[in-house]
């Protein structure tokens, strides 16, 4: 009996010394059914980077980000994403951002050059205009991240904003480190915010109560707006897409509950545009719209109801897609 009692308290020290397997980080959220990396494919160029490919990056905890530059929810991810860059590249984590192409003019390579020269992007970017990649990925979201690990497997997915704690602390378990103590992440957006609202006609909703249809058309408001649609007010070509201005005056009338607003902009000859700004009525300054991108154009401190409409100066204004903050 003293035998066994000696042999199993010896047992005990070793496993106090020296950790078992069970009691490493584990990953969270994982993967019931890990599967192979899909290879790059379809890529029109590389940036950052010489071309890559996912044999050569076997050894390699590797995070694919899906993201296209106007997208506000890829622009909350990236100052995440390029953080994990600076903190684990030296680690042994390679990202690698798959640029795909949500709107044309996010074909424009010369356009994705600045956005990650503005984000301070440094690590590789892939152009996926033909979307080659994203469906090898199967993938449906901007943005999403994939986690594969040293032998070339995906283990790991989120979709969308969040999760950020869950990734780097997965990042640090496929490089062998200890998990990261917790920080507070931005919450997701409350539901009560008015959806993203795309203009086009390909995918317009909520456009004053009606179908929009494709063509130049003389608008009218309507006397009242129901919440989380807009209206338009004088003249207007509508295309799949975006809508343009095709006037002087030509108004866009948006009734929205949110704290920020963001519309994707540009203009259609090249030349800045201005927009003058009002919200409930009032004067809210002006946008000057110059590249195809994101523009911020409402702030309200707070989450509240309110209209806002966007009055263009002169002809060729492109607009397409709203979406709140």
């Amino acid at each position: 009996m003293k035998s066994k009692i000696k042999i199993l308290l010896a047992v005990a020290a070793i496993l106090a010394a020296a950790p078992s397997l069970a009691q490493k980080p584990a990953l969270q959220n994982a993967l019931p059914a890990p599967y192979a990396a899909p290879e790059f494919s379809g890529i029109e160029q590389w940036l950052n980077s010489k071309p890559l490919s996912m044999q050569s990056l076997k050894g390699k905890v590797v995070l694919i980000d899906f993201w296209t530059y106007s997208c506000i929810n890829c622009l909350r991810t990236l100052p995440y994403v390029t953080g994990w860059d600076k903190k684990y590249r030296e680690a042994g984590l390679v990202i690698i951002g798959i640029h795909a192409p949500e709107f044309k003019f996010e074909q424009n390579i010369d356009n994705v050059k600045k956005a990650i020269a503005k984000h301070g992007i440094e690590y590789p970017v892939a152009i996926d205009n033909g979307f080659t990649t994203w469906k090898a990925y199967k993938n449906r979201y901007w943005p999403a991240h994939y986690l594969i690990d040293k032998e070339g497997t995906v283990v790991y997915t989120h979709f969308g904003e969040g999760e950020y704690d869950v990734t780097e602390n997965n990042i640090r378990v496929l490089l062998g480190m200890e998990a990261a103590a917790a920080e507070n992440a931005p919450q997701a957006a409350a539901s009560a915010l008015t959806p993203e609202t795309y203009l086009g006609y390909g995918r317009a909703e909520r456009f004053g109560g009606k179908e929009i249809l494709q063509g130049s058309t003389e608008f009218h408001f309507p006397d009242a707006i129901a919440g989380n649609h807009w209206a338009l007010g004088g003249s207007w070509t509508v295309d799949a897409e975006k809508i343009i201005s095709a006037e002087k005056g030509a108004a866009l009338r948006l009734n929205f509950t949110a704290r920020k607003v963001f519309l994707v902009l540009g203009s259609a000859g090249g030349k800045p545009i201005n927009a003058a700004l009002t919200l409930g009525g009032k004067p809210a300054g002006n946008v000057a719209v110059t590249d195809h991108r994101l523009y911020e154009l409402i702030d309200q401190k707070t989450p509240q109801n309110n209209v806002l409409e966007i009055i263009s100066d002169a002809p060729g204004l492109e607009a397409y897609a709203f979406t709140f903050g």
